[in-house]
């Protein structure tokens, strides 16, 4: 009996790993896929919203490709009605595709964003779109929603027309569950006249409320004529101060000439001559002494 025992308890523990691992494989529940062709840039924008399903452990590291030519704009999760950015790494360039890694922390909707280049021939547009991943999905579900513009729209496989809320028309299709690694191919084509976005950037397109001149509030030309007279205020305050500090300056330039020279006049009044003879002290410009009438001898 306790041999029996022994063996079902080492049988629990051999088969126990293989159940949680079972448990913590990756699946969706739900992916929703929207493609918006010249929504707010002249490409395709692409978004992924999913959900994984009850029996994956968290947090898991979900792997997510996008092609190689493709933007990341934004990946985010669902909270309280609002979506935060979440935490992620790459993307990674390999072979075709960049490799997106996204941290699912929490049970909620992940949200996915990039951008691809649509083909252009004229006035006809083409774009091939590729799912590929190595989750199975409970339920995969691609819509299409083109400009209202958009003539000849056509798709391969055939999607569905659908009016929907706002009154605008997208094209949808609900794909049911695929396995791991299985391909879904949609190939979009259609027309347009114009190449305006469906949601241009809010300052795109901003005309002013009356034509813009010289009287214009907050131009250039506006601005210039209301400050002038302070201008003009401006240079003349500049322009006597600067004749203050001129002749400020010139003024002192004059005194320390003159004191120069009165200095070298002192000195010059101050060299005395002596008659070598009789010792008779000679003026200024003297040539003989006045005394004994010697020639006097002039300073080297």
């Amino acid at each position: 009996m306790r041999r029996w025992l022994i063996l079902l308890f080492m049988l629990g523990i051999t088969v126990l790993p293989f159940s949680v691992h079972a448990q913590s494989e990756i699946a969706f529940s739900t992916m929703q896929v929207v493609l918006q062709p010249e929504y707010d840039q002249p490409s395709m924008l692409l978004i992924y919203d999913f959900q994984l399903a009850d029996g994956v452990s968290l947090p898991m590291d979900v792997t997510f490709r996008i092609p190689k030519d493709g933007n990341l704009v934004a990946v985010a999760l669902l909270s309280n009605g609002q979506y935060l950015n979440a935490d992620f790494n790459g993307p990674t360039a390999t072979n075709d595709w960049q490799i997106i890694k996204v941290k699912v922390q929490t049970a909620t909707t992940y949200h996915i964003e990039y951008y691809e280049p649509i083909s252009k021939i004229g006035k006809e547009r083409l774009f091939n779109y590729v799912w590929m991943s190595d989750y199975p999905i409970d339920d995969f579900n691609l819509s299409v929603w083109p400009p209202e513009d958009s003539r000849q729209f056509n798709t391969a496989p055939s999607l569905i027309s659908v009016t929907n809320s706002d009154g605008t028309t997208s094209w949808k299709k609900d794909f049911g569950a695929l396995s791991a690694s299985q391909q879904i191919a949609v190939k979009i084509d259609y027309n347009r006249d114009s190449d305006a976005l469906t949601k241009p950037s809010p300052l795109s397109g901003v005309q002013p409320s009356q034509p813009i001149g010289s009287n214009t509030p907050g131009s250039l030309m506006s601005t210039v004529s209301n400050d002038i007279p302070y201008i003009i205020g401006g240079l003349g305050l500049i322009l006597i101060g600067g004749g203050i500090v001129y002749f400020w300056q010139s003024g002192r330039g004059r005194k320390k000439s003159r004191r120069k020279r009165s200095t070298r006049s002192e000195t010059e009044g101050d060299s005395e001559i002596y008659c070598h003879q009789c010792g008779t002290r000679a003026h200024k410009g003297d040539r003989f002494c006045r005394v004994c009438g010697t020639k006097l001898r002039s300073e080297a």
